[in-house]
């Protein structure tokens, strides 16, 4: 589930009105949220039923969701900051449709070498795998 953020949050519903205000509360290090997002919007509709309203002209700071990484309840690296702040551009893979083959090539051996394939093919049939291909003969089907 992920990062309820402000411009995806309705307003003038009670239970999504605050859920992103919930969010990296001071304290917790590296803890945008210490309760589930479903909490999240319990807590919002308490806070609507208190009388609370969002008054955008007096808001001061704005949430920054991480810029890498999944958007994810758990993904500690969003920051709240001045309101205005530019956002960096989010860090994403690289697209491999413009890479060369070289490049693909280099980026699977990167892959490979950190360990990254190794639930797809396990090392040791790897290293011990001919270096070329060998024929052989196949045996007839029993008639």
């Amino acid at each position: 589930m992920s990062i309820p953020q402000q411009h995806e949050c309705d307003p003038t519903k009670p239970d999504e009105a605050f859920a992103w205000a919930l969010v990296g509360l001071p304290g917790p290090k590296h803890a945008p949220m210490i309760v589930h997002p479903m909490v999240l919007r319990q807590w919002s509709q308490h806070l609507w039923d208190l009388g609370f309203r969002h008054d955008p002209e007096a808001q001061t700071k704005e949430y920054h969701p991480p810029v890498r990484g999944h958007h994810h309840w758990l993904n500690g690296s969003g920051q709240w900051k001045p309101k205005g702040t530019p956002r960096p551009a989010r860090i994403t893979a690289p697209d491999v449709t413009v890479l060369t083959p070289h490049e693909r090539a280099d980026l699977v051996e990167q892959l490979h070498h950190h360990g990254d394939l190794d639930h797809l093919v396990r090392r040791n049939e790897i290293e011990a795998a001919p270096a070329a291909a060998s024929v052989v003969q196949a045996e007839a089907p029993p008639q």
